[in-house]
């Protein structure tokens, strides 16, 4: 038995924003209020913030991308329980991985790559070609994983579709109807206008990298374009996952000024992203900068905890307190620190910078009632 006494207790599923004990036992949560009962063992979370386990939408995980990040080590030390691995590997690349995500930990879900080899080619761009795409592996893949795979991943940058412009994110979102599942679509420098790339999208599509500041983006002479506003009002989601590169101070901070804040938020981190100054570092790094620009703290939350678990249809598991559920569970310890938080890495030309006043230090990190991170300061 583990007991979290006097923490501030965000749960947003549950609409609690208290100071609150939590009462863990065999791996699930048992309370959740003023808990009397004796634990063996009791941490003072006072000072501290208890949430539901944070869900990163969009990262890509080694071995599933050769890029990918050390997933357990980095997410758990996050206050991530559960990742998406967002189109690293396709129908060619994803049953071979299957092991590694079985015997993982850390909850996993994936997006299947259009591509039959996913990201597997890099450094050289995944073709993205309709033409090469193996619709019957693609199908039974979703047949044979349907509780593991979420939908569709394309990246429709202009480099990679070339001259086929958009007709790619088209096929990609007539095979999704075809499958039943969502699409989730990489932005950044698309190769066309936002508008048209908004239009092929259905309701629960995924736009990710909403504020990215290459090529048509979002936001145009200072104001958020009525074909975005029209898009949410259809249904389609806005995920902000940064990266390194793939994140707009300027087109952020006019957005969220005009209160056009993400559905998700998300990393896409990657080997080459995680614990990088000053870009998305990990997800704590995240909500940090987010916080900066002007989205309350307790908002942050509900955005990678509860909103991704409905998205992902997985709120019945995850996502938030709730007793009987898995005690998928993270502390953060907030900290007044200067921090920069910038849209590129330090030396690349036209970065933006702002400074933020406050961190959020993760310090426990609870998957399925084990303790799987414990700061030694905690």
């Amino acid at each position: 038995m583990l007991l979290l006494k006097n923490g501030h207790v965000l749960d947003p599923y549950n609409q609690i924003d208290q100071v609150a004990d939590v009462l863990v036992e065999d791996g699930k949560i048992v309370q959740v209020g003023q808990v009397r009962e004796r634990a063996d063992n009791a941490i003072d979370a006072s000072g501290c913030y208890v949430t539901p386990g944070l869900i990163d939408h969009h990262c890509h995980l080694y071995p599933l991308a050769k890029i990918g990040l050390p997933a357990e080590a980095v997410c758990f030390a996050s206050g991530v329980t559960t990742a998406v691995d967002a189109g690293s590997t396709g129908c060619a690349t994803y049953p071979e991985h299957r092991p590694f995500i079985q015997s993982s930990k850390l909850g996993i879900r994936a997006y299947l790559n259009v591509c039959s080899t996913g990201l597997s080619s890099l450094p050289v761009l995944e073709d993205a070609d309709p033409a090469h795409w193996d619709e019957g592996a693609i199908r039974a893949c979703f047949d044979q994983y349907a509780g593991e795979l979420l939908g569709l991943k394309l990246r429709t940058s202009a480099p990679i579709v070339k001259e086929l412009g958009y007709a790619p994110l088209r096929a990609a979102v007539e095979l999704a109807e075809k499958l039943g599942v969502s699409v989730m679509v990489h932005c950044t420098n698309p190769p066309g206008e936002m508008s048209e790339l908004l239009s092929i999208l259905r309701p629960g599509d995924v736009l990710t990298h909403m504020y990215m500041n290459q090529g048509s983006a979002i936001v145009e002479n200072g104001v958020v374009k009525d074909c975005v506003l029209q898009a949410r009002e259809r249904g389609v989601v806005f995920e902000a996952a940064d990266a390194r590169a793939h994140f707009g101070l300027e087109v952020a901070q006019t957005a969220i000024r005009a209160g056009f804040w993400p559905d998700i938020l998300a990393s896409d981190l990657t080997a080459l992203s995680m614990h990088l100054r000053p870009t998305a570092f990990n997800m704590a790094m995240q909500i940090a900068k987010y916080k900066e620009l002007g989205i309350p703290f307790s908002t942050l939350i509900k955005l990678c905890t509860q909103a991704p678990a409905a998205h992902m249809g997985m709120l019945d598991t995850i996502g938030s307190l709730t007793v009987g559920h898995a005690a998928d569970v993270a502390v953060f310890r907030p900290l007044q620190r200067e921090n920069i938080f910038g849209d590129r890495p330090y030396g690349n030309e036209g970065q933006k910078q702002m400074m933020g006043e406050t961190v959020y230090e993760p310090v426990l990190t609870l998957k399925d009632g084990d303790m799987v991170y414990r700061s030694v300061t905690f």
